[in-house]
């Protein structure tokens, strides 16, 4: 892993309300202002989107109808011809017994809307069984929907095509198995850490998010954050299985969302109360 940028120092923006983020287990920038944030909470709680202002340090809350919260897990952010959409990850599995997750995508709502609705759910099933996963990216442009499974040694890569958004149809699928992800680096052993309790979970990932200019794919872990240059050829296997550039990170009591603003910075968030994000600077390199 290349760690020769940490002269960058991260930026504390915000300690999330935990009245209306006591699991905040996905982010997304929004596409209409870039200070607003996305949030998702994990099971457990309500079935809805928390907007967060951050000029105004303020938050609102939109219901989202007709759908459960099972395990959300992840939130991604993407434009889909000129729109600016979600997609909620109800993906998470700790004891991988759901035969069946969902994805749910939405045109990203107005922050004076109460409640909205889904039009298009994908049913999701992996083609060797059942898996946690609490990782997801959408890459519009290419069409695919990218999920890395989390309590897999080494994580497996998986792709699903993204569904016609525009027809308002739910739609099933079998995701396609790209293969492992082995280059993330055992944190645990860098830093002396073996023994500890909570060691075997420092590379576990957690979250996963595309840069606003494609150029690359951000995933977090409980350890840190990385950041894995794309190509032209927009391979994500050979992408987040090339050295991974790290990016200096605070220690986080349990971080579970990211996400990238447009200037191509980092923001991270943890959960459970006085939760802080962060922004994060970094001089990780561009593909090659």
């Amino acid at each position: 892993a290349d760690r020769s940028h940490g002269r960058n120092q991260a930026q504390p923006l915000a300690t999330l309300d935990y009245r209306y983020l006591p699991e905040a287990s996905g982010m997304a920038v929004s596409g209409y202002d870039p200070d607003r944030l996305w949030f998702i909470n994990d099971s457990g709680n309500r079935a809805e989107l928390v907007a967060y202002d951050l000029q105004k340090d303020s938050y609102r809350r939109v219901r989202v109808r007709k759908v459960k919260n099972r395990d959300w897990e992840d939130l991604a952010g993407f434009s889909y011809r000129g729109v600016p959409w979600l997609a909620i990850a109800d993906v998470g599995d700790n004891n991988a017994r759901r035969k069946r997750v969902f994805v749910h995508f939405l045109p990203e709502p107005d922050v004076d809307e109460s409640k909205v609705a889904v039009p298009v759910t994908l049913t999701l099933r992996f083609p060797d069984g059942p898996r946690d996963v609490e990782s997801i990216a959408v890459d519009a442009r290419d069409g695919a929907l990218y999920l890395l499974s989390k309590r897999d040694a080494p994580p497996v890569l998986f792709r699903v095509p993204l569904p016609d958004l525009a027809a308002g149809v739910d739609v099933s699928a079998v995701a396609e198995r790209l293969g492992d992800v082995e280059s993330i680096p055992d944190l645990a052993a860098m830093a002396g850490l073996r023994l500890h309790r909570q060691a075997r979970y420092l590379n576990q990932p957690t979250a996963m998010a595309l840069l606003p200019d494609r150029s690359a794919i951000a995933l977090l872990t409980y350890g840190s954050v990385f950041l894995a240059p794309l190509g032209d050829d927009r391979d994500w296997l050979a992408a987040l299985n090339r050295p991974l550039c790290v990016v200096p990170t605070p220690l986080m009591r349990q971080a579970e969302s990211v996400t990238a603003a447009v200037d191509g910075s980092i923001l991270v968030a943890s959960e459970g109360r006085e939760a802080p994000l962060f922004r994060l600077p970094h001089n990780c390199p561009r593909a090659q």
